[in-house]
């Protein structure tokens, strides 16, 4: 077995340039004929390796700098091969619900109706019994909205008490679109949240009652892998224009991509605050010369993924939730929450 694991380290190391999204478990190959596995657990990779053999195994990705094999369905036990409870939901919902798209678009920024339909706006009580919504959120239950631990320990004291689904614009009805007003019934922040350093900023609330799913209205699939590939999409109702503090009325989408950590952290201690970046974080940068990014307003909200899967039935995985950045747009970036770092205490409160 040393002798193997020797052979595994260089041979890694000589494809560490391959690229892909399939995770274990993911059917891959011609004709969906085999299932993605560790390079360990592939009895026909093993033994190429005993004979100092590269395995002739096409590539699914890497977990850590262990290679993951499109391995013989014949040579793989599928069903030892565990299923976490977010994923099996994720199945789920996207089986029951398929995603149709009704096109609404202004200027190009602003999103369809029914393109995000995870997508939730969190409003607080003011005074004169209105709401304000300020926060984003997003859906990945029946009974649960995902969104930002800071959004709901307030200077104010004010708690989320309202969550709205089925809406991109969100004060009015040009998306000709009848919302789902959904009372919160409980707010539970992570038990490990720092308000100063905004590590493990990630709350879930609990909705009065059940979202009714239909075409604007669906749980998103959550991301369970660690790293962050390129092509993320951000959303919200933030602050379009900073002067004024308007907020957009429609929801709108920016583009955004991976920025190095240790780039990021270089950057933050320039910040008077001087606020590190974790391994359970991860910034983002626009490269666009216009406001492409995050601004007030769109703290909680989500931060996704195209699903690259063939034949997805979902569009979109969301990977982080909006925390804190510098000012808005795309001079400086954004942190986000990183979603992988939190499955288990997400699933045993959503889905113990």
């Amino acid at each position: 077995m040393i002798l193997v694991s020797g052979i595994i380290f260089v041979y890694l190391f000589s494809n560490l340039k391959a690229e892909s999204y399939l995770e274990v478990g993911d059917k891959c190959g011609p004709s969906n004929q085999g299932v993605c596995t560790s390079i360990m657990n592939c009895p026909e990779a093993v033994e190429k390796l005993k004979q100092r053999q590269k395995p002739s195994l096409e590539t699914c990705g890497f977990q850590g700098r262990l290679e993951i094999v499109c391995c013989p369905s014949n040579d793989v036990q599928i069903s030892k091969i565990p299923v976490r409870n977010s994923v099996a939901a994720c199945e789920r919902y996207s089986k029951d619900y398929p995603i149709r798209l009704q096109p609404f678009i202004i200027n190009g920024e602003n999103a369809s109706l029914g393109e995000f339909p995870h997508m939730a706006a969190v409003g607080y009580p003011r005074n004169d019994d209105e709401i304000v919504w300020e926060c984003g959120g997003t859906l990945i239950s029946e009974r649960f909205v995902l969104t930002a631990a800071h959004c709901n320990v307030r200077l104010d004291g004010k708690l989320p008490s309202m969550v709205r689904l089925g809406k991109i614009d969100l004060l009015g009805d040009l998306d000709n679109a009848t919302p789902q007003d959904i009372p919160v019934e409980e707010v539970i922040v992570h038990p490990e949240y720092r308000h100063l350093t905004r590590r493990n900023d990630i709350a879930l609330l609990r909705l009065a009652r059940s979202a009714q799913f239909n075409d604007n209205v669906r749980a998103v699939c959550l991301n369970t892998r660690q790293d962050i590939r390129p092509g993320l999409i951000v959303l919200g109702w933030g602050v379009i224009h900073t002067e004024t503090q308007e907020r957009s009325r429609f929801l709108r989408r920016a583009f955004v991509e991976p920025y190095d950590l240790n780039k990021c952290n270089q950057t933050l201690l320039e910040w008077p605050s001087r606020i590190a970046v974790y391994d359970t974080q991860f910034c983002a940068l626009s490269h666009d010369r216009i406001r492409s990014g995050t601004c007030q307003g769109d703290s909680g909200g989500p931060i996704q993924i195209q699903n690259a899967k063939d034949n997805a039935e979902t569009p979109f995985i969301i990977v982080g939730i909006t925390s804190f950045g510098r000012g808005c747009g795309g001079r400086s970036p954004t942190i986000f929450t990183r979603i992988s770092s939190y499955l288990t205490w997400i699933e045993g409160i959503v889905w113990p």
